[in-house]
């Protein structure tokens, strides 16, 4: 008896040895599973950014390089791209749930039921501009009449910010020479004299231009016209699921503003060794002054509240320009500053 019953014990505890290292298997995939899904203790956030790895967004990189999206329980990474309206269409659909969008896309996106919702104002000022030779005297918005007025193209940021400066000087799209669609190359567009002037992004394009070629002009949008600049944007579903999340976004957003607009060498600094780092050192002090240009736009008494009636100027030059049929039922839907953090 005792001899038959040893190999029965032997498999047993061989059975139960399996079970249990079965079971320890399964209870480390998991505890992989889950933190790959929320980076440990974190929620892995991508936030999702126009252009390319730039000094201008050295706010998020100040915030994420000092803890503030850790201090949230935020994993963060950053997702550069040139394809805006895809960002969108992504934080819409929930595959993202946060980007630094333009505000007249979030216009556009509510007028076709898309759920995006502004968080957090990230320009205070809107960066967009005429630029031209200095030579030219183009320094009012009346002065682009009869002149060859280069845009990337019909729609963003950049067109609507030129029909708001031809509507404030009672001019129209046939008041102009010519307007031409010339892509993101306005440097050399005025400088080879294609244009006579250009809409640019006012913080980096007119330095290009002075560099390579001239002096020049600039027309800024914001002195004539108040429109809805890039911010934070999410979705619906993440503030209705997540209102802490998205409380937690903001606050680190708004930290790192604060820290840059107080200190910009010490963000240039932590943009170009940590996240811009195939910055050639002979552009160090031209994007120096990018960045010091950028801050001058993000300064505002209440960092990330948004102003409604900028809203209502928005979508009016939208339905003027033709890209927007009628107005939104609820404008007021297209934000929400309830994430703020209090104001001191």
């Amino acid at each position: 008896m005792p001899a038959k019953t040893l190999p029965f014990r032997r498999r047993a505890l061989l059975l139960a040895a399996l079970a249990i290292t079965l079971a320890l298997v399964l209870i480390a995939a998991y505890a992989l599973t889950r933190d790959d899904e929320t980076g440990g203790d974190r929620t892995k956030v991508t936030l999702f950014m126009g252009y390319v790895p730039s000094v201008q967004f050295a706010p998020v990189y100040v915030a994420a390089q000092r803890g503030y999206f850790a201090d949230e329980g935020i994993a963060i990474t950053f997702e550069n791209s040139l394809n805006e309206a895809d960002g969108v269409e992504r934080i819409a659909n929930n595959n993202l749930q946060f980007g630094l969008i333009s505000g007249e896309q979030v216009v556009l996106a509510r007028a076709k039921e898309r759920p995006v919702v502004y968080v957090f104002e990230w320009f205070h000022r809107f960066p967009v501009g005429v630029v031209s030779p200095a030579r030219l005297n183009i320094t009012q918005p009346e002065d682009l009449a009869g002149r060859v007025v280069g845009v990337p193209g019909p729609q963003g940021a950049s067109y609507i910010g030129l029909r708001a400066l031809l509507n404030a000087a009672g001019l129209t799209e046939d008041d102009l020479g010519e307007l031409r669609s010339i892509g993101f190359a306005a440097p050399e567009n005025i400088c080879e004299d294609k244009v006579e002037a250009s809409v640019v992004y006012i913080v980096n394009e007119p330095l290009t231009i002075e560099q390579q070629c001239t002096e020049v002009n600039v027309i800024e949008v914001s002195d004539y016209a108040t429109l809805v600049s890039n911010g934070v944007v999410t979705n619906e579903q993440t503030i209705r699921d997540k209102p802490d999340l998205v409380r937690g976004m903001v606050r680190a957003v708004q930290r790192g503003i604060t820290d840059t607009i107080a200190d910009p060498d010490a963000a240039f600094e932590i943009a170009v060794t940590h996240y811009v780092k195939d910055l050639p050192k002979d552009q160090y002090d031209t994007q120096r002054q990018v960045l010091l240009n950028s801050v001058k736009l993000w300064h505002s008494d209440a960092l990330g509240l948004t102003n409604p009636e900028a809203w209502v100027v928005t979508q009016d030059i939208l339905i003027e320009a033709g890209l927007l049929t009628a107005p939104l039922d609820d404008l007021a839907a297209c934000y929400n500053m309830d994430f703020l953090p209090e104001q001191p």
